[in-house]
């Protein structure tokens, strides 16, 4: 939520964190935070408001943790790790530094979770933190 009070947290241009208090044009002083992004996959989850405060767990840990949470890939089927290939191709692109996970079980259904971590981090540079 923003508020018309709040300091801006961000640099100057284009902001895409989910927990931002700045507008577009606002002017913005330069504080950064390590951008971290998150993956979940919704079928391990009961129902969509249990996907809903997962997202609100992994904001409220990335906000405690001095991290900026700029995106959460949703992994919607149980077929096709398509937003695990987004959140790969994204990590790469925008070097992010962190990608957040619920648990590692959100890694079993695309292999040995310790095995797909260790790729994923050698890959992209970022670490991989489930949370606690």
């Amino acid at each position: 939520m923003r508020t018309r009070d709040a300091p801006p947290v961000h640099a100057t241009g284009a902001c895409y964190s989910l927990s931002c208090n700045c507008g577009p044009d606002a002017d913005r002083q330069s504080v950064e935070l390590p951008r971290a992004y998150a993956y979940v996959r919704a079928h391990l989850l009961v129902c969509k408001s249990e996907v809903n405060r997962t997202k609100e767990r992994l904001l409220a840990f990335a906000t405690t943790s001095s991290l900026d949470l700029a995106a959460i890939f949703v992994e919607e089927g149980t077929r096709s790790p398509a937003a695990f290939g987004r959140l790969l191709d994204a990590v790469i692109s925008d070097q992010v530094e962190v990608v957040l996970l619920p648990s590692m079980l959100h890694l079993t259904t695309l292999g040995s979770p310790r095995c797909i971590r260790t790729y994923f981090e050698v890959a992209t540079g970022a670490q991989v933190l489930a949370l606690p």
